[in-house]
């Protein structure tokens, strides 16, 4: 009997030792899509229909510690397809194809003074915009090929990262 205790209170506090060293998350679905975002929020709320946000609130003070979720129905891309859209914002291609009024707009809202550049895992490519003062953005395609928009202004590349299911680089 006292083997039994002393077992179970011994894989007692190493489950708590192997909980209290990983990061926390939850599980939030937006546009048919799972995301890992950090637990305990304050607020959650969304939004259905033409406006389409999730919005995960971890502070009471207004416009604070946010990531929120929504579909860009209406994005400008000049007259090209997303993914050469984005690579000429991030600078990674030129914009020939695409209209430059419509990059030279979006980086003068989204680029200027961030990092930025594009993750890609097996199933779609994220194009990410950092900003270590102010909010981030990365734009993706959901599985039904809407645009979502995953904006905080307190997740870091790591936690984005995370959020979105993309493994580090070894």
């Amino acid at each position: 009997m006292k083997k039994l205790v002393l077992l179970l209170t011994t894989l007692a506090f190493a489950s708590i030792a192997a909980c209290a060293q990983s990061d926390q998350t939850i599980t939030a679905v937006f546009s048919g899509m799972k995301f890992q975002v950090p637990e305990a929020p304050m607020i959650v709320g969304a939004l259905g229909q033409s406006n389409n946000i999730l919005l995960i609130k971890y502070s009471q003070s207004s416009g604070k510690r946010y990531i929120s979720f929504n579909t860009e129905n209406s994005l400008d891309t000049g007259g090209c397809d997303r993914a050469n859209f984005f690579m000429a914002v991030i600078g990674a291609k030129p914009a020939n194809q695409c209209d430059e009024a419509a990059v030279t707009s979006f980086q003068s809202v989204f680029r200027n003074g961030s990092d930025s550049g594009v993750w890609k895992n097996d199933e779609r490519d994220f194009y990410y915009f950092l900003s270590d003062d102010d909010r981030s953005f990365v734009f993706f395609s959901s599985n039904d090929g809407r645009l979502i928009k995953l904006e905080s202004d307190f997740l870091d590349a790591k936690d984005l990262r995370t959020a979105l299911g993309i493994v580090e680089p070894h």
